[in-house]
């Protein structure tokens, strides 16, 4: 079986994946916890969705 997967879907997963072990390496408690890895995933998303943006328009 082979998967196949886009440059978009692959920046989620390592969103998703950075902001989990971000969570649990840097808060001590679970709701310290869930809250930061929600907060890095959002930053992640923001952040892929501003340079490909930004990507767009410098490129034309």
């Amino acid at each position: 079986m082979h998967i196949t997967l886009n440059h978009f879907e692959v920046s989620i997963i390592f969103a998703l994946i950075a902001s989990v072990v971000l969570g649990l390496v840097t808060k001590r408690t679970d709701r310290e916890r869930v809250r930061y890895g929600l907060y890095c995933f959002g930053c992640f998303i923001a952040a892929l969705f501003g340079i490909g943006w930004a990507m767009h328009f410098l490129h034309g």
